[in-house]
């Protein structure tokens, strides 16, 4: 065997087991029932949905002025904005934090927002929130949630 067969071989052989190794990604990550619960409550708490909407609808309203749509277009996709698509990012955040350390950021939030005189409540997220809120939103603008039309 030549040398240039041998080193054909073995970057074949490499690229094979490469190829070949790989596997899909694991599944997202998702909290245990019981701490669902919990997760649920903190949501309710720090209103992140009231959240999750209001930065959307700006960020569309925005969009919508920079390059001139129809308020029809810009209803249609107002629409689109459900809280359902998102929440899983949420969910998967708090995915890997104890019952415990669950109920006392409940505790804290909910006596933090207790008495909001300025409406002003505190929202939890952190910068994998932040950016999948900012990929949900331009998958809205593009239309991607649109369900009629």
């Amino acid at each position: 065997m030549t040398i240039k067969t041998q080193c054909l071989l073995i970057v074949f052989f490499f690229f094979a087991t490469t190829v070949f190794g790989q596997t899909d990604p694991p599944p997202m990550a998702m909290p245990t029932d019981s701490n669902v619960i919990l997760v649920d409550k903190i949501i309710e708490v720090t209103k992140h949905e009231e959240y999750f909407i209001d930065y959307c609808t700006k960020k569309v309203k925005k969009y919508s002025i920079e390059n001139n749509w129809s308020p029809e277009r810009t209803n249609l996709i107002l629409e689109s904005i459900k809280f359902k698509y998102y929440n899983s990012t949420i969910y998967n955040s708090y995915a890997f934090y104890s019952i415990d350390q669950l109920k006392s950021l409940l505790d804290a939030l909910t006596l933090i927002n207790k008495d909001s005189k300025n409406h002003m409540t505190m929202v939890l997220t952190n910068s994998m929130m932040q950016s999948n809120l900012d990929l949900f939103v331009e998958g809205v603008i593009q239309g991607r949630y649109v369900t009629s039309k």
